[in-house]
């Protein structure tokens, strides 16, 4: 009798224990939170533009697809002669260059620097001995065999936060032939000075198109 009064005793105070715990409030976490390491909280990597595709093995950008089919009036042809828009070199302007692609056609292989502002671009385009940087005076290595340089006007100095997305440095186009490099050396009072490195020196047009501005530079590599 006395060993099945303290199991039943045992049991009793077994049971009090449960339901007490049933009863009792969950246990809150006063731990720190710490932010999410997943994949869908890490912030996006890139280039800093949608210009460039990111950093090539030779230190160079890659240069995006110019698919613009745009032709230019019928008063500008290709030639080796320099060229330059009628108001150049114009005045100030609020230009910012953010971005150079390159591309084939028919015909010929297009160049085009992306600018950002509402502001119209004068341009100088002609063929150089060697690449010269403004301001500095030091000579650039250019991939290729022949150099255009292209001197666009209307620019303004950027903004410390907008140095981010500016198109500068070199870049290596892809699925040319002629073009072997583009070359952005930068903003030097107003003006931005970029080199084309070509296999050879060819035939070229340049035009702008609008909305955005662009100045387009077409190397000829076919009748």
């Amino acid at each position: 009798m006395k060993t099945s009064t303290r199991v039943a005793t045992a049991i009793t105070a077994g049971l009090v224990l449960t339901l007490a715990a049933c009863g009792s409030e969950p246990a809150t976490d006063t731990s720190p939170s710490v932010p999410s390491t997943s994949a869908a909280s890490e912030p996006a990597t890139g280039s800093a533009t949608e210009t460039t595709a990111g950093e090539g093995s030779t230190g160079e950008a890659t240069a995006a697809p110019a698919q613009e089919s745009d032709e230019p009036g019928a008063d500008v042809a290709f030639t080796v002669d320099p060229q330059q828009s009628p108001a150049f070199p114009g005045g100030g302007g609020d230009l910012l260059p953010v971005d150079v692609r390159a591309g084939t056609h028919p015909g010929y292989e297009r160049v085009v620097f992306d600018l950002e502002g509402a502001d119209t671009p004068q341009w100088r385009v002609e063929y150089v001995d060697s690449a010269i940087s403004e301001g500095k005076g030091d000579e650039i290595d250019v991939a290729g065999d022949a150099t255009l340089q292209v001197i666009t006007t209307g620019f303004r100095m950027p903004e410390p936060s907008e140095t981010g997305k500016l198109a500068q440095g070199a870049y290596a186009p892809g699925g040319t032939d002629l073009v072997k490099e583009v070359f952005v050396s930068g903003i030097f009072e107003g003006q931005n000075q970029a080199f084309i490195g070509l296999d050879a020196q060819a035939p070229f047009r340049v035009f702008t198109l609008s909305d955005p501005a662009r100045i387009v530079v077409d190397v000829q590599t076919g009748s």
